[in-house]
């Protein structure tokens, strides 16, 4: 019945936005196009800057304590994140260019909390730091699709054990995914998800806790790009083969996505307070399907219906008594569904930066062996309505596919209300998902 229920509301919703845009098709058939893709070569040095969200969490664990289970703690509470980077390309091929890039984030404090808000020792992370080599693909002159990986250095710090106070900068490994597009031949506009893992372990002072952070950044940025010194790099003075032909974007649009999911689930009980928030990183994966329409050459506007398996269990540290012993597991976000409206800028013909929105869904299970003692109500599969906002980059890889970079931000408007076996109400769970996404599409 529960799914029943969802799948209406989301076919009612789409066949409404769909519609709009299929009958803005039949308005104007005419495709739209914009002007033509610069000529040039990638090669030199550049410098730039750019606004990110973080999903910043650390698994948390306590090895003389073999009562304890690992858990992952964190919060993503929205926050403004700045980068600043500089790097320098070299154009190999007419198809493929190589670089070196160092960058810094600055978080604006992505805390680790297991028990609230002020009562941690480890208080937060406040930048991350990487130097990445990169490699790209150039799907069309102007538009650089990479990958990068490289060392990083995750800065933590805060009070351990009331012993004083500690400043570290933990060696990591970081790596991402992004399309860059040139606006001219000297400014570029560039999208991207990474990811960086500590690889070294933080042990406070008593060496009770132990924390392994991670943090997962979404960026939006803008270079300035040096030219070339005379005989360095190949021009791309034509599109790849693979490329040839003109992309429309006027149409349907059908593809699929792995993701990168920061899940986190705050945890409310009336008589003891906030725990958390408890926070997992899941990978996970979906499809799409969507109407776009191109009008004034730069600009397209569309609608989408999309659903992400995102498969991420929550973990309380203390645990709860079931039946069978311990259990540390209560409750997991499963899916989000959405139904989205985006409007976005051709930066090229063949690169769209976009934003989007709309309700959403968020599948959530509470686990029965933790909560049956003191909240027995509270088993089963549970839908919270939401919403969803984000941004992308998606850009043609031939006449009809596409590939693209998002960012997405869902959250719940409602809650799971729990009543316990003394008081009613007494415990609440709030689900939110921060995401990076990217995908392909075709495109008819």
């Amino acid at each position: 019945m529960r799914e029943s229920k969802r799948s209406r509301k989301i076919v009612a919703a789409a066949a409404v936005m769909l519609g709009g845009i299929s009958l803005a098709f039949a308005a104007d058939p005419t495709p739209q196009t914009a002007p033509a893709s610069p000529i040039v070569n990638w090669t030199g040095f550049y410098f730039g800057a750019g606004i990110a969200q973080d999903f910043a969490s650390s698994f948390l664990s306590r090895p003389s304590f073999t009562s304890y289970s690992g858990t992952s703690i964190g919060s993503i509470d929205p926050k403004r994140a700045f980068a600043a980077y500089v790097g320098f390309n070299y154009q190999a091929t007419p198809w493929a260019v190589f670089g070196v890039e160092a960058g810094d984030t600055w978080l604006g404090g992505a805390y680790y909390r297991e028990l609230g808000p002020s009562v941690d020792f480890l208080e937060r992370s406040d930048y991350v730091a990487a130097i990445a080599g990169r490699a790209g693909i150039l799907l069309r002159p102007d538009t650089l699709v990479y990958g990068k990986i490289g060392p990083a250095w995750i800065n933590v710090n805060g009070v351990p054990s009331f012993s004083g106070t500690f400043n570290q900068s933990l060696v990591g490994v970081q790596a991402g995914v992004g399309i860059e597009t040139l606006v001219t031949p000297n400014i570029a506009l560039r999208a991207e998800a990474s990811y960086t893992d500590a690889i070294e372990t933080l042990t406070e002072s008593s060496g009770t806790y132990h924390y392994t952070p991670s943090i997962l950044l979404l960026q939006i940025g803008a270079e300035y790009k040096f030219d070339a010194p005379a005989g360095w790099g190949v021009q791309a003075s034509s599109p790849p083969a693979a490329a040839t032909g003109a992309p429309v974007w006027t149409g349907f649009e059908v593809g699929g996505f792995v993701s990168v999911n920061g899940n986190q689930m705050t945890y409310f009980d009336t008589n003891l307070g906030e725990l958390g928030p408890f926070a997992r990183l899941a990978l996970g994966g979906g499809g799409f399907l969507g109407a776009n329409y191109q009008f004034a050459q730069r600009f397209v506007i569309g609608a989408e219906v999309s659903g992400n398996y995102d498969h991420a269990e929550f973990f309380n540290a203390g645990g709860s008594s079931g039946y069978y012993g311990t259990i540390y597991r209560f409750g997991s976000v499963d899916d989000v569904l959405a139904v989205t409206a985006r409007a976005g800028w051709l930066a090229s013909p063949s690169t769209l930066f976009y934003v989007k929105g709309g309700p959403a869904w968020v599948g959530t299970t509470t686990d029965f062996g933790y909560w049956n003692n003191f909240a027995p109500n509270a088993t089963g599969n549970r839908t919270l309505p939401g919403y969803q906002v984000g941004l992308g980059a998606e850009t043609f890889v031939t006449s009809n596919v596409s590939v693209r970079v998002e960012a997405l931000y869902t959250g719940v408007d409602g809650k799971i209300v729990l009543n316990g076996t003394i008081n009613p109400n007494e415990l609440t769970l709030r689900p939110s998902i921060m995401a990076a996404a990217t995908g392909v599409a075709l495109h008819f």
